[in-house]
């Protein structure tokens, strides 16, 4: 080969790829708004290759928040771990008007065609339809100007890590001449002094690769594809999270260790093959079936483990309370387990839901023939007959279970006029409605409030308008023996009498609601 064609491979190496996914290049640096240069020199910022190996920039384009894009258009090779510094401006002669702030400049653009802002930007990185890199930067950085913003150490490689301020600091590395601050074309420090901090309490701090120190869920001891949580308890394939800060997202949807289960599968250890969901559990002191229980072990078969050092596991003991077989173990019943079929009032949980089953008729009240902590059932066989139904007056059953039979409650307000209510009236339906509004205390329900000027006993108390707040705050006595809250389906003058007053009532009632619309 001549000496022209091997220049010409060395000045273009045939290996050359273009970048393919996202991360294959990340932004590092930038540097917007200078003062101590001219802003439309001293603009700059830096990508880094993070592909693992030599990359093509040649069609990479930078878009910021304005639409404003910068293009590589021609072949801009650059090798594994290396940087591209992107500029305006390529004299660094300290002294002359195009001084740009002593940078090393690798590729120019101009800035009336593309200009960060330091207060509030930003930087989206593509190859073709591929977003390689994306960092949004706003006034709540803390950004200031002269100083380049750099990435840290922790995460200027992770493209996804990049995307948070707590990874990204003002450059402390100075600028000789320019009085600026910053490293462009090289390798950035970590930021802060609290480096060797562990922040987050997950074990690891930033120097020792910890990619987000504000989330425990993340370090290098963690799990890709997953964000460190089991996937029982809510984690699993987050396609943006590189969980385990290596570099290398696998999205939890590759079969590392070939179990045929990947974390978004629910593998919590993806390195070893006799850890994943359904395995069997060995008493090793590891979580070999992935549910969050260690040892958890079916003794009795029936699909459900148990593990006595934790009380960890699914399987549970069917007793509920010291007088049915308390030194029961779990997991020693097939029948005993979750799902299993509840066999009512017996006083076992057989579905380990820790009751019994007391609902057969599932009307939603329980049976009075075991303790389960509601309003009894008294036929828990019928699910028309509970403390809730409507008391038939016809039927010779005791509907509502108040221990009494066929006593009606005519206006459904929960008291019967054997229980004090002095207003009972069923028919017609605007009789019934205000009816319902009135009722004495009974059985633990408060009285009905009290009201001024409906000339009704509303608490059956004996008295109307009997309130301080009331317009004749008299504590009228009712006809009861002749008065409205004595109204009833009776037939006779003053029933009558009474009866015509309360339509009177409702009819007046029905002006003023026509009036107020």
């Amino acid at each position: 080969m001549s000496i022209a064609g091997l220049l010409l491979v060395l000045a273009f190496p045939a290996h050359a790829l273009s970048p393919s996914a996202a991360g294959d290049v990340t932004l590092t640096e930038f540097q917007a708004d200078t003062t101590r240069v001219p802003q439309y020199y001293g603009e700059w910022f830096e990508l880094y290759n993070n592909a693992g190996g030599t990359l093509d920039f040649d069609g990479v384009s930078i878009t910021n928040s304005a639409g404003q894009v910068v293009t590589v258009t021609s072949m801009t090779t650059v090798g594994v771990g290396g940087y591209l510094v992107f500029g305006i401006n390529e004299d660094r002669t300290y002294g002359s008007a195009t001084y740009n702030g002593n940078i090393p400049v690798d590729y120019l653009y101009t800035f009336a065609s593309f200009n960060m802002s330091l207060s509030d930007d930003t930087l989206t990185v593509r190859y073709g339809g591929t977003v390689l890199d994306v960092v949004d930067w706003t006034s709540a950085w803390g950004i200031s100007s002269n100083y380049a913003h750099s990435a840290s150490l922790n995460a200027y490689n992770l493209e996804w890590a990049n995307d948070y301020s707590i990874n990204w600091c003002s450059s402390a590395t100075f600028i000789a001449d320019s009085g600026m601050y910053g490293s462009p074309g090289e390798e950035n420090e970590y930021c802060g002094t609290s480096a060797g901090a562990d922040n987050d309490g997950d074990g690891y701090s930033e120097r020792e690769g910890d990619c987000r120190d504000d989330d425990a869920n993340i370090h290098p001891g963690s799990l890709d594809g997953n964000d460190g949580v089991p996937q029982s308890s809510g984690g699993g394939g987050n396609a943006n999270d590189d969980a385990d800060c290596d570099g290398d997202r696998d999205d939890g949807i590759e079969d590392n260790d070939l179990d045929g289960y990947t974390e978004v599968d629910g593998d919590c250890n993806d390195a070893v093959q006799d850890v994943f969901p359904g395995a069997m559990e060995t008493g090793d002191g590891v979580d070999n079936d992935c549910n969050d229980c260690i040892d958890d072990e079916d003794e009795d078969g029936d699909g459900y483990g148990y593990s006595a050092s934790d009380s960890c596991g699914d399987d549970c003991s069917p007793s509920l309370d010291s007088s049915v077989d308390p030194d029961l173990p779990a997991d020693r019943d097939a029948d005993v387990h979750p799902g299993a079929t509840e066999i009512p009032y017996d006083g076992y949980d057989q579905d380990c839901d820790g009751l019994d089953l007391c609902d057969y008729d599932e009307d939603g009240y329980k049976s009075d023939l075991c303790d389960c902590g509601a309003r009894c059932d008294c036929d828990d066989n019928n699910s028309a007959i509970n403390p809730g139904a409507i008391e038939n007056v016809s039927d010779g059953i005791d509907n509502d279970c108040d221990d009494e039979i066929d006593i009606p409650d005519r206006d459904g307000d929960g008291v019967t006029a054997e229980d004090g209510d002095c207003m009972d009236i069923a028919e017609p339906a605007e009789l019934k409605d205000v009816s319902a509004t009135v009722f004495p205390e009974h059985d633990g329900k408060p009285a009905a409030e009290e009201k001024c000027g409906d000339l009704l006993d509303n608490d059956c108390d004996g008295f109307y308008d009997n309130l301080p707040e009331c317009t004749n705050p008299a504590a009228y006595a009712t006809v009861r023996g002749g008065g409205l809250c004595g109204v009833s389906p009776a037939t006779g003058g003053s029933g009558v009498l009474a009866l015509g007053a309360l339509m009177g009532l409702v009819a007046a009632a029905r002006r003023r609601e026509g009036g107020a619309r």
